[in-house]
């Protein structure tokens, strides 16, 4: 049965450890009930409209925005620019999805200074919320695109590059995107950084499609302060237009992005708003590590953020650029002892391990903090999750939608082999990648019985010819000890790799699940020792193995494990119970089962259904 309906019992185990009995098979976590999923989700850039302006305070106000401006129901995400104007006190104001407070600020301001930032924010039951975390303030969100699965546009990332710097004054300026910095001629709407620098008077920036002078703004400055902002802009005829409500100014433009039509484009994944790093900064650009963190898998091209830098020891500017990229652009200009934010979305290279991109400032140092709020994705991939299934799925229909699948390879105990083995695994073979998971893996359930045990072992020579094993705890005699659980587990090892169906069990993952419905000592280091034999019979194959519970389930049966284990540094697979897809994606910043192991996959339950998040 699902992880989730299996919480309380898992809370009563703890104490019986010794007494479960290995009898009729139960569903496991892995049981599967069709249904559907969503798929990343693809651009459609709007005329910016302004869809919500009021007052706000300390308490939040939830924004419908999902059929108004252009928005449909099934938007999963938005574009705003999100302006604070006339604050009463010193604070931050915070977008975030309806329902969700998490501890993280859009936009640093001072009493009195308007200011705006913008925001790619998911839509939960097609609203947002803002709030400001002290005092008062009117605020005002202007809509300029949406993302929802099917149709719509995919992003590709670009190296930030200057594609225009024009004087800009009260009259619209047209700016030509398309054929310069990367972006094609069918491209329909661009990433870009708007920096309006040195203006003559207070004001504002506004950034429009070509033709179109729409009542927004994408950014207030003040005479003599430089300011920037990052604007996503429809293009019409491959151009938009720029103009300031007062005085003039030069406006520099740098492009990191753009959307189109293409089939390779990537497309968007939101997430609930999460904070991946918090570290200094100085004139040395420092790598930051995007993925495995905040739900943002290996197989990401860009991460959507927002980058705040505050107890910045001199006047600079924030830089944010791919990893070993330092391009000569200003993501937000800053003063001396200012906390500020700016909106990025880069591109993110590197190892599907450790795909990065970098930050730093211009002069002196700064505190920066990193809040990710979704990722893109490889848009020729499916949904970009996993389906994991077993013999409760046994002549039930299979999702057609998964990027990888994980087949159980016992019929719900751990002496026993699934029925529908060999059927879920060419179902399996089906799945379209994508992602960094290999496409099939495979998953064995493991106990530690002692007395209760069928046959237990007595020697470390295997039954009927099978040689002996190389025991790190001694010579089993029969005992229940963790030398004969270790001949136990490496028996158990022996069956799933050549008696079950595998055909070479070097072609596959094998995740060892460690579950409190199986029957275990109350000995955790006979436990451990059980699962260190069946890790080690199967790494002597050749086959790769990782270590999949939870983290309750598996401080019971095992608990610490000591550097020394062969379990120490096998990956993590992590149950949640979690109902959605964000919550998986969340975990994969929780602690690993061990302290060497790193968390690469997180389940989660949709509509009965067990789906997995990879998070490299």
């Amino acid at each position: 049965m699902p992880f989730v309906s299996r919480v309380v019992t898992a809370l009563l185990a703890v104490s019986a450890l010794t007494t479960a009995a290995v009898g009729v098979p139960t569903a496991d976590a892995h049981a599967a009930v069709p249904t559907a999923t969503a798929t990343g989700s693809r651009y459609t850039p709007l005329d910016t409209a302004r869809v919500f302006d009021g007052s706000v305070g300390t308490t939040p106000v939830v924004v419908p925005i999902a059929g108004r401006a252009g928005v449909p129901a099934n938007a999963t995400a938005v574009v705003v620019n999100v302006e604070t104007e006339a604050p009463t006190a010193a604070g931050y104001v915070r977008i975030t999805p309806a329902g969700n407070d998490a501890r993280v600020a859009l936009q640093e301001f001072p009493a009195g200074r308007t200011i705006s930032n913008l925001a790619t924010v998911k839509l939960t039951s097609g609203a947002v919320q803002v709030k400001v975390s002290a005092g008062s303030a009117r605020l005002m969100l202007d809509v300029s695109g949406y993302y929802a699965a099917g149709s719509g546009s995919t992003f590709t990332p670009l190296p930030t590059v200057r594609v225009a710097s024009p004087t800009v004054g009260t009259t619209p300026v047209p700016v030509q995107f398309a054929g310069r910095g990367g972006v094609p001629a069918d491209a329909t709407a661009v990433v870009v950084n708007v920096e309006t620098n040195a203006p003559t008077a207070d004001g504002y920036t506004r950034l429009t499609p070509l033709g179109r002078d729409a009542s927004v703004a994408t950014q207030e400055f003040t005479a003599g302060r430089t300011v920037s902002n990052l604007a996503i802009v429809r293009l019409v005829d491959g151009s938009a237009q720029v103009r300031l409500s007062r005085g003039t100014a030069t406006v520099y433009m740098d492009v990191a992005g753009y959307y189109s039509a293409s089939s390779t484009g990537s497309v968007f994944a939101p997430v609930d708003t999460t904070r991946i790093e918090t570290g200094t900064l100085g004139n040395t650009p420092r790598t930051v590590r995007a993925t495995g963190l905040g739900g943002v898998p290996g197989t990401a091209t860009a991460v959507v953020a927002n980058v705040e830098v505050q107890g910045t020891s001199s006047d600079g500017y924030l830089r944010v650029t791919p990893a070993g990229q330092d391009a000569s652009v200003a993501a937000q200009v800053f003063r001396a002892g200012e906390e500020v934010s700016a909106a990025v979305i880069t591109k993110v290279t590197g190892s599907t391990a450790a795909r990065a991109f970098q930050a730093k400032v211009s002069r002196g140092t700064a505190v920066d903090h990193v809040d990710v709020s979704g990722y893109f994705l490889d848009g020729t991939s499916a949904s970009g999750t996993g389906v994991d299934v077993s013999w409760p799925q046994c002549g039930s229909p299979l999702p057609t939608d998964a990027a990888f699948a994980v087949v159980g390879v016992n019929g719900g105990l751990a002496n026993n082999t699934n029925p529908c083995l060999s059927s879920q695994l060419a179902w399996a073979d089906r799945s379209s990648g994508g992602t960094s998971q290999a496409r099939v893996q495979l998953y064995v359930n493991t106990a530690n019985p002692g007395r209760q045990a069928s046959v237990w072992p007595t020697s470390n020579t295997l039954p009927n010819g099978g040689g002996t094993v190389p025991n790190p705890y001694g010579t089993c005699t029969g005992g229940y000890d963790a030398a004969c659980s270790y001949v136990y587990g490496w028996t158990r090892a022996v069956e799933d790799a050549t008696v079950r169906g595998i055909s070479d069990p070097t072609a596959y993952r094998w995740w060892l699940d460690v579950e409190t419905e199986g029957t275990w000592q109350a000995d955790r280091s006979q436990n451990r020792a059980d699962l260190e034999g069946m890790a080690a019979y199967l790494t002597s194959r050749g086959a790769q193995v990782g270590l999949y519970s939870t983290s309750f389930q598996w401080t019971a049966i095992v608990g610490s494990v000591p550097a020394s284990s062969p379990l120490y540094r096998l990956p993590s697979w992590i149950a949640t119970g979690a109902p959605t897809l964000a919550a998986a994606q969340q975990a994969c910043s929780g602690t690993p089962l061990t302290g060497g192991s790193r968390i690469e996959m997180t389940q989660y339950v949709a509509g009965g259904f067990d789906r997995n998040a990879s998070c490299v």
